[in-house]
């Protein structure tokens, strides 16, 4: 079971994660990689077929489940490795403060 501080965290990351797409939104190099994005999807749009795992794409059912995985597990590593960034941001900041002498803990 986990506990109950990084259940709080797993409920506000999706909160955090938004607004720093909007903060981005207004980044000259992050718009243009978007940009880019979608040009290529809309240029081929096999790739977007890819991404979104139509199983008519692949050549057998084995193949579009184990892509469904390979998607799953990716997405959720993804999530993981966010939240311990996000944790390890917090705990460097604590020794950060505790080492200049602004928390006394």
């Amino acid at each position: 079971m986990e506990s109950p501080f990084i259940l709080e965290l797993e409920s506000l990351i999706d909160e955090i994660a938004n607004q720093v797409i909007k903060r981005l939104r207004s980044d000259e190099t992050y718009a243009a990689l978007l940009g880019r994005r979608i040009e290529i999807q809309l240029q081929y749009p096999f790739v977007m077929h890819v991404y979104e795992g139509w199983e008519t794409i692949f050549s057998s059912v084995e193949e579009h489940r184990a892509w469904l995985e390979v998607k799953r597990t990716l997405d959720e590593t993804e999530q993981m490795e966010r939240l311990a960034l996000y944790v390890q941001g917090h705990t460097d900041c604590f020794a950060y403060l505790r080492k200049i002498g602004v928390l006394k803990l």
